[in-house]
């Protein structure tokens, strides 16, 4: 069978898409043309084409004159009838959301620097879902939308972002389009003196380690499975260049959940009272404690704190406790290699049988199966 020959031109440099690329043209003995400089390649002449379009007029007229099945892997133009395997960008907003109301925060905003149509599906998910989850409204920042905004202008955005900020209503949760707009909300935040993620929770999007892992907090991401994307795509474009018929939609990759850093790793409160409940519980969480024990933390009566607690937050004291310790479990089993006997002893259950049964009910799965799960997902990313 003859070697396909497949050009990758795409707009931008997108690593992680490059290596699911790679890894299907390898499979599948492809001969690949890489266009480094975003450059159309005059003279080329081959079987397919993979690439990103959204504002180059010659990339897409180079695309067109060749005449080969293409796939794009972009949702930026879906006024070009193009086949297209991309990220499932309102999925990305509602993952986003359940990570936040998970750790009770019940205000949040959307930022974004740009505001291109993925910005606004995932501004759009995430407004949906959290609406759902919470019964609130979202404040959406978005600085392309600010009259005589520049996108390279970042003094200009950061001081109006620091001006957006001061007025939102504490504690906050702010998700952010990608992992370097996360980075411009953290700076500012610090700038302000806002405790991160206590005041202000953030959260980015494509758990880019170079970005989330160098901030002052590191940065919560969530898992942009672009490597699925090349991949998947790849396949896509063999089977077009076999003769098939491209699908009449785009196909969607939903993202892998949320790599959780300590610019979300808490649980927040508007109610002050919850709140030193909260930290009560932080500093006390290995240890065999309950209502009775947290009311005395607070002097006032169970009953008192219980009907505070309920309030507050929909649940009751121990049911936030129990939140609290599959949390703190959930990221042991993630980040670390404990034995799931210690980290059940970390989190303050009686005995691991307990912590398994728990942890089953909430999860679906048992405490292995998880960290099997994440550490596959860590490998394939």
């Amino acid at each position: 069978m003859k070697m396909a020959n497949v050009l990758v031109l795409m707009e931008w440099y997108d690593h992680p898409i490059r290596v699911g690329i790679g890894r299907y043209a390898a499979e599948h003995n492809w001969h690949l043309t890489v266009s480094d400089g975003c450059v159309t390649p005059r003279g080329w002449s081959g079987d397919g084409i993979l690439t990103i379009i959204n504002a180059r007029s010659d990339i897409l007229g180079y695309v067109r004159r060749q005449g080969v099945p293409c796939v794009d892997f972009g949702a930026f133009r879906p006024d070009i009838p193009l086949a297209r395997v991309c990220g499932d960008h309102r999925e990305i907003g509602r993952v986003a959301a359940d990570h936040l109301a998970e750790r009770g925060f019940a205000q949040a905003a959307y930022f974004s620097t740009e505001h291109l149509r993925p910005h606004a599906l995932r501004g759009e998910g995430f407004s949906e879902r959290f609406a759902e989850r919470t019964g609130q409204a979202i404040h959406p920042l978005v600085w392309a939308l600010q009259p005589g905004s520049e996108i390279d202008d970042w003094r200009g955005l950061n001081q109006w972002l620091k001006r957006e900020l001061r007025a939102l209503p504490k504690p906050l949760a702010v998700f952010c389009y990608c992992d370097y707009d996360a980075a411009k909300v953290e700076s500012a935040c610090l700038e302000l003196g806002y405790r991160i993620p206590d005041d202000t929770a953030v959260l980015g999007v494509d758990n880019d380690t170079l970005v989330c892992e160098n901030q002052r907090v590191p940065l919560s991401s969530v898992r942009h499975d672009r490597v699925r994307i090349g991949y998947e795509g790849s396949a896509l474009l063999d089977k077009l260049m076999r003769g098939n018929r491209p699908p009449a939609r785009p196909i969607l990759i939903p993202p892998r959940g949320v790599e959780l850093r300590a610019s979300t790793d808490s649980f927040s409160a508007a109610d002050p009272q919850v709140r030193t409940l909260l930290q009560f519980f932080r500093e006390n969480l290995d240890g065999h404690i309950g209502v009775a024990d947290a009311a005395c933390a607070l002097r006032m009566p169970s009953h008192k704190l219980e009907t505070q607690v309920m309030q507050a937050t929909g649940q009751t004291v121990y049911a936030l406790l129990l939140r609290m310790r599959l949390f703190e479990a959930r990221h042991l089993l993630a980040q670390t290699d404990l034995p799931v006997k210690e980290i059940a002893r970390r989190t303050g259950f009686c005995h691991t049988q307990h912590f398994s049964n728990a942890f089953r009910r909430t999860e679906s799965l048992t405490p292995l199966a998880f960290r099997k799960r994440e550490q596959q997902i860590v490998r394939l990313l």
